[in-house]
């Protein structure tokens, strides 16, 4: 009989739950939404406050939430009833707890999730001076604005602590997420939680030719997005090319066995939550100021050299004009063809994709499942960024993963804001770092090899974290135990 650590030292043939009890009793407790993104275009993230609630009027309030809450395997199944019948597969629910709803319960230290950031809350993790990693790595820390630069009203208020809990509501029609929000608000009612308040994630796509014929996920500055991720369920894999890159990774990356283990195959998943503002008038401006800093302009080269991508989803490294459809992700940075893409990409900053497998990278991959947030109405683009917004618009990163330091802080602390990685003079990644970089060094030159031009321009970062929180989804039979 498979225990818990060979089910997640595998991919997931999901498929065979009907002739595995293991497999069934693992995928029926895990949540949905962390072996496959749930891909509703709407979502509603309900936070909460449990302050002064007693750890039994917790644990009843989330046994009463367990009943909505949508498993691993009633995800997988109507997505293949959708596949076969085009009968949606309804509405996904998934709960989150902090550190501090499980301080509330008062749920025993051995029980309780032991990652060292999951403990310290974000808040917390943020304003660190310096962060040590594994094998003795230590770097300046995230430097995350204070919570009172964060949004002034909603659930990241100052005047608000760290949410307890999150419940996820998504659907591909709007007013039964906002009938899902009310549901549960109806269970909140009389509990003695408090709403802090919700985020709603509004997906953009635009639809390609030969590409997905929902449309492709794109985010504000108008790049396809999310297109490069880790697989871990076996079906999933056999309809990926692989001769580049290798997609394949463990499920124990971004599962883990949950600590309360009241089965012996519950398992958990860490999730980092952070809203991201973009300032999307600006970053389009320094885009066409990137162009113009060369000799002779590029085009639309000019954004794609900064993100990895033209916004079509094509990756630079290719050396090929923009080719829509559905965006390659079976590439990588070695060879002639490699050098096309800077170091300094956003893509290749936070996937740098060493051939042979590099597993120190490699286990840094987080699976990611952002949304993005705020309505900006497609255009023309005719060179005219007056209609562009500069705030109330950006994504909601959302991600799961095994170790929230060696994984999300990793990648942001070291990779993104690190001005010398991969090596010196890189520079920050122009998205997301949130540190400038050094002023007048090698960090602001920019290489175009396809046309042999240099430029000197510094991009700057035009995304501002505005709030968030660091999570735990955990088994349904935890939330149902009482």
């Amino acid at each position: 009989m498979p225990t818990l650590k060979d089910l997640l030292d595998r991919p997931v043939v999901w498929k065979d739950w009907d002739q595995d009890q293991d497999l069934l009793a693992f995928l029926a407790d895990l949540q949905a939404n962390i072996l496959k993104g749930h891909g509703r275009d709407f979502t509603a993230n309900v936070f909460l406050s449990f302050a002064g609630m007693k750890p039994g009027a917790i644990r009843s309030l989330l046994e009463k939430l367990s009943y909505l809450t949508t498993s691993a395997l009633d995800q997988l199944r109507s997505a293949e009833a959708f596949k076969l019948t085009g009968v949606s597969g309804g509405r996904i629910v998934c709960v989150f707890l902090s550190r501090g709803a499980y301080e509330k319960l008062e749920v025993p230290a051995d029980q309780t999730p032991a990652d060292l950031a999951f403990q310290g809350g974000m808040r917390q993790r943020g304003a660190l001076p310096e962060i040590t990693f594994g094998g003795g790595i230590t770097v300046a820390g995230l430097n995350d604005p204070p919570p009172a630069d964060w949004e002034q009203t909603g659930p990241w208020a100052p005047a608000h602590a760290s949410p307890d809990a999150m419940i996820l509501i998504a659907d591909d029609d709007e007013d039964k997420v906002t009938a899902g929000a009310l549901a549960v608000q109806r269970i909140i009612n009389g509990s003695g939680a408090v709403q802090l308040g919700i985020d709603r994630g509004l997906a953009q796509r635009r639809k390609q030719s030969g590409g997905d014929p929902k449309g492709e996920g794109i985010e504000h500055f108008g790049y396809v997005d999310g297109r490069s991720q880790p697989l871990f369920l076996a079906e999933d894999l056999a309809k990926e090319s692989q001769a580049h890159w290798n997609a394949t990774f463990k499920p124990s990356q971004f599962i883990v066995a949950d600590p309360a283990a009241c089965t012996p195959v519950s398992a958990g998943s860490y999730f980092v939550y952070r809203k991201l503002e973009q300032d999307v008038k600006g970053f389009k401006e320094r885009e066409e100021l990137l162009d113009k800093a060369f000799a002779k302009p590029i085009g639309e080269r000019a954004g794609a050299l900064v993100v990895g991508r033209y916004e079509d989803g094509t990756p630079v490294s290719l050396g090929v004009d923009p080719t829509a459809g559905n965006p390659i992700n079976d590439f990588n940075y070695q060879g002639a063809a490699g050098k096309l893409c800077p170091v300094r990409a956003h893509i290749r900053k936070l996937n740098p994709r060493t051939i042979p497998d590099d597993d120190f990278e490699r286990r840094r991959i987080m699976a990611r499942r952002g949304i993005t947030y705020g309505l900006r109405e497609p255009r023309d683009d005719d060179g005219d960024f007056s209609d562009k917004p500069t705030g109330g618009v950006g994504l909601i990163f959302m991600a799961y993963m095994a170790d929230i330091s060696e994984q999300f802080e990793f990648t942001q602390a070291a990779w993104a804001n690190n001005s010398n990685f991969p090596q010196p003079g890189t520079g920050g990644d122009a998205v997301i770092s949130q540190r400038p970089n050094p002023a007048g060094g090698s960090e602001i030159l920019w290489n175009d090899e396809r046309s042999g031009q240099t430029a000197s321009f510094d991009f700057k970062t035009h995304v501002k974290l505005v709030g968030g929180d660091y999570f735990y989804a955990p088994p349904v039979s935890f939330l149902q135990r009482g």
